[in-house]
């Protein structure tokens, strides 16, 4: 299951929020959503709610950990500094497509596209290039 990273720059605190989407591709069993029937109070109003578990494996948790190290990092970093890495982890400078890619591709990030085609947003894939491509634009800042 592919674990999808979004960048949101919030202008009240001036810094980014990091988004994680989990893209069901029904690649692996570690991740389960079931719906159950709930209800309101004396069950006037039921609904229909999800419950999602998820079982990470040992890679996708340190890769996890690896990227909040970076956003930690990057929340640490004085508000201009922050506003240069905008465009780049927003993808605001990435060409937006109609249907979800996301990943590496030839060492280039190509990710993209929103589930909503009102507000378009870019995603890249977790994985070890993407801890790399991180390391290596905050590598000025690494001490």
């Amino acid at each position: 299951m592919p674990i999808l990273v979004q960048w949101k720059w919030r202008e009240r605190t001036k810094s980014f929020l990091v988004i994680f989407h989990f893209f069901d591709d029904y690649s692996k069993s570690n991740l389960r959503i079931v719906e159950k029937r709930s209800g309101h109070w004396k069950n006037l109003y039921p609904q229909k709610k999800a419950w999602m578990t998820w079982a990470p494996s040992h890679v996708e948790l340190g890769l996890l950990g690896e990227l909040l190290r970076y956003a930690n990092i990057v929340g640490g970093l004085r508000e201009s500094e922050k506003r240069k890495m905008r465009e780049v982890l927003e993808g605001t400078s990435a060409e937006k497509v109609t249907e979800l890619i996301y990943g590496f591709f030839d060492g280039e990030i190509r990710a993209s596209q929103s589930f909503d085609e009102k507000e378009p947003f870019f995603v890249v894939e977790l994985c070890s290039e993407y801890i790399d491509y991180l390391k290596e634009m905050l590598k000025p800042y690494l001490k």
